[in-house]
């Protein structure tokens, strides 16, 4: 009984130390920080941010810092700010649903948003208002219309520091299909130059089967024309002693 008593006092310092632990744990939420780059569908290019002007275009030596985001997350609401770390700007909506780029100053709620789903694309859905998304057209701009083509708010995310084809040619080796950049050799195999000289030889016979074929029935229709001329030939030859007598 002694040492269940002893022990009391230590079992409840270490209550009050767990207690503590989940207050600071739960009043500093450690924030998401994801490294992204977003390929646009529709326009075949990585949403690019510098300064305040959003476009969806290729990506060369000059605006490929530009191209290289992070989602960051702050709560457990699934809501998600964008943002360019070259531009220091957040992607955000402003009052007339256009594509701008803010600084952390200027960001609310118009620079959240959630990352859903659309077969196997993503999608970056408003937080504040559930029918606008981000997209851009076949020209790299701004989606103005929330009817639009719906594949112009389709996106991929994938690591900033590789290529969007690399990605693919990954993505597509871990599902079990053929990667798209697949080098083949010139020289063919064994087995492709053997198909291709029986079909050749069968082609060689096939013409020649066409072309005597051909001559048989040219023949056949030269020894009916020389048929038919020899029998008038022949009458009219009879004729001439009876012709004569006249």
């Amino acid at each position: 009984m002694r040492l269940t008593f002893s022990t009391l006092p230590q079992l409840a310092v270490l209550a009050k130390i767990l207690c503590l632990l989940m207050v600071v744990m739960c009043g500093a939420v450690p924030a998401m920080v994801r490294s992204v780059s977003l390929y646009s569908s529709c326009s075949s290019g990585n949403v690019t941010v510098i300064g305040r002007s959003i476009k969806a275009i290729g990506r060369d030596d000059y605006n490929a810092p530009y191209q290289k985001l992070t989602t960051q997350s702050e709560d457990f609401s699934k809501k998600l700010y964008i943002f360019a770390e070259k531009s220091q700007r957040y992607i955000c909506f402003n009052k007339r649903w256009k594509l701008v780029g803010l600084s952390k100053k200027q960001r609310g709620p118009m620079c959240q948003f959630y990352e859903v789903y659309n077969g196997s694309y993503l999608r970056y859905r408003s937080a504040v208002n559930g029918t606008r998304y981000i997209g851009f057209n076949k020209f790299g701009k701004p989606m103005k219309n929330p009817h639009g083509r719906q594949e112009c708010f389709n996106f991929i995310k994938y690591n900033p520091h590789t290529d969007i084809n690399h990605h693919n040619s990954l993505v597509n080796a871990e599902m079990g299909g053929i990667e798209p950049h697949v080098l083949v050799s010139r020289k063919p195999s064994s087995v492709m130059r053997a198909t291709k000289n029986s079909l050749l030889r069968a082609d060689s016979a096939r013409q020649h089967v066409h072309t005597s074929t051909h001559r048989h029935r040219h023949s056949n229709r030269w020894m009916r024309q020389d048929g038919a001329d020899s029998g008038p030939r022949r009458r009219h030859g009879s004729r001439l002693p009876e012709a004569s007598k006249y």
